[in-house]
């Protein structure tokens, strides 16, 4: 169930959505089964938003479903992903990319008709536990060692703190901000644009830059610090960056 076209398969993201990209390279698909239906018109509710407010991404083409199952297709945001950059852009990159992230999230969080509250998100954590799905790939060493049980229940120990200081930092998140979900122009560094918006809402910002500094780390070897500055936050609360790193490796599965 695809639109027209010449489809290659994509290996990329971490739903169960399959992606596929049109031979000339101008247009994406997603596919879902009929199970992943509500979550791909979802998604679609989310880029159709983000692009009435001038941050860049993509742009809705078409959606078509069936009792069987549904596909968005979506334009080609023009560039490479951060995973693609070259090491010696990496460094220019990272201020680029804390401009753009701090751009979304000034986004007025009034106007935005999705929200991510941390507790919705504590229970799809507690659910993919519950049924023994947590994938161990997506866990660090020291948190493999421990009972999924065991890091839900640091999460929910650490909830309160999060809560507490959460109203303060309420903007409009991407939900996934990793390095394969955004695009850079290879020359400038500039950000041309975010996909894989099936988690944009209202959120605690600590949600979004757990994820940017730990990929950051990873995947550039940068110091994370160097990233927060730019971004505007000097001194980062570091309990709420690490309660929110831990629970999005839960949320998958």
């Amino acid at each position: 169930m695809l639109p027209a076209g010449d489809w290659e398969p994509v290996d990329t993201g971490e739903s169960d959505a399959k992606v596929f990209r049109r031979s000339d390279g101008a247009f994406y698909a997603k596919y879902a089964a009929a199970d992943g239906i509500d979550q791909l018109r979802d998604e679609r509710d989310r880029i159709a938003w983000l692009g009435t407010t001038g941050i860049p991404g993509t742009d809705v083409v078409d959606f078509a479903e069936s009792t069987d199952g549904a596909y968005l297709l979506t334009t080609a945001v023009p560039g490479v992903t951060g995973i693609d950059l070259p090491r010696n852009t990496h460094e220019k990159a990272l201020h680029r990319l804390a401009a753009a992230l701090r751009s979304l999230h000034e986004l007025n969080p009034a106007d935005c008709p999705f929200t991510r509250p941390v507790t919705t998100v504590l229970d799809e954590a507690a659910d993919v536990v519950r049924r023994g799905a947590v994938n161990p790939q997506f866990l660090n060493d020291e948190w493999r060692r421990q009972r999924p049980e065991d890091l839900l229940d640091q999460l929910r120990a650490e909830l309160p703190y999060a809560q507490l200081h959460a109203p303060d930092d309420l903007v409009v998140c991407h939900g996934d901000p990793c390095l394969p979900n955004v695009f850079f122009d290879p020359d400038s560094l500039e950000v041309t644009g975010f996909i894989d918006l099936g988690r944009l809402g209202v959120a605690d910002r600590y949600a979004d830059l757990a994820l940017t500094t730990a990929q950051l780390s990873n995947e550039w070897g940068l110091d994370p610090a160097a990233f927060l500055s730019a971004y505007g936050l000097a001194d980062p609360d570091v309990r709420r960056l690490a309660f929110y790193l831990l629970l999005d490796p839960l949320t998958w599965g």
